[in-house]
C-alpha cells in the first residue's frame, strides 16, 4: 500500500517550482523562449503556456471536488490547447506570470485544507476516480518533467 504523501511537503513542491521557473527562464529572452527544439517539439514558451493551461485546468477541478460531490471532471486536449493559445501573450513572460498567479492561489487552496478534504473525489473522464491529494501529486510531478523539458530546450538552444 503505497504512504500518503505528507501534505505539508507536497504544498512546498508545489510552491518551489514558482522559484524554479522564474529562476530558470530570469534570463531568457522572448525569442529564445520560443525557439522550439526540433519539428513538432514544443518550445519552452509553449511549455510555459501549458503549465499555465494546466494549472486553470486543474484549479477548477480542485474546486469542484471541494464544492461539489463527486463531481465530473472533464479532460482537455493539452496539444491543442498549446497550438491554439500558446501565443496569445506576446512576452513568454506574461504567461510565466499568468501561471504564477493561479498557481499561488491553487496553493493557498492546498495549504487551506482539513485532513478529510484531501481524500475528496470526483470522476476524471479518462484516469478514473481522482482526489484532491492525487491532483496534488499530479501537479507536482507534473511541474519536474516540464522544467526538465525546459532546461533540455534552453540547453538545446532551439531552431530559428
Amino acid at each position: 500500500m503505497p504512504q500518503a504523501p505528507d501534505h505539508p511537503r507536497l504544498c512546498d513542491r508545489l510552491k518551489s517550482t514558482v522559484r524554479d521557473l522564474v529562476a530558470l527562464t530570469a534570463n531568457v529572452g522572448p525569442a529564445r523562449l520560443r525557439r522550439a527544439p526540433g519539428p513538432d517539439e514544443w518550445s519552452a514558451a509553449m511549455v510555459i503556456a501549458h503549465l499555465a493551461d494546466s494549472e486553470m485546468a486543474y484549479g477548477v477541478r480542485l474546486r469542484l471536488l471541494l464544492t461539489e460531490p463527486r463531481p465530473v471532471l472533464a479532460p482537455f486536449d493539452d496539444n491543442a490547447w498549446v497550438e491554439r493559445f500558446s501565443s496569445l501573450d506576446q512576452d513568454p513572460k506574461d504567461t510565466l506570470t499568468r501561471w504564477r498567479v493561479l498557481r499561488e492561489a491553487n496553493v493557498r487552496i492546498f495549504e487551506s485544507l482539513e485532513d478529510t478534504e484531501w481524500k475528496q473525489a470526483g470522476v476524471q473522464v479518462e484516469r478514473g476516480e481522482q482526489t484532491v491529494e492525487q491532483i496534488a501529486v499530479l501537479l507536482a510531478d507534473h511541474d519536474r518533467n516540464h522544467l526538465d523539458q525546459i532546461r533540455r530546450t534552453l540547453a538545446e538552444g532551439g531552431r530559428g
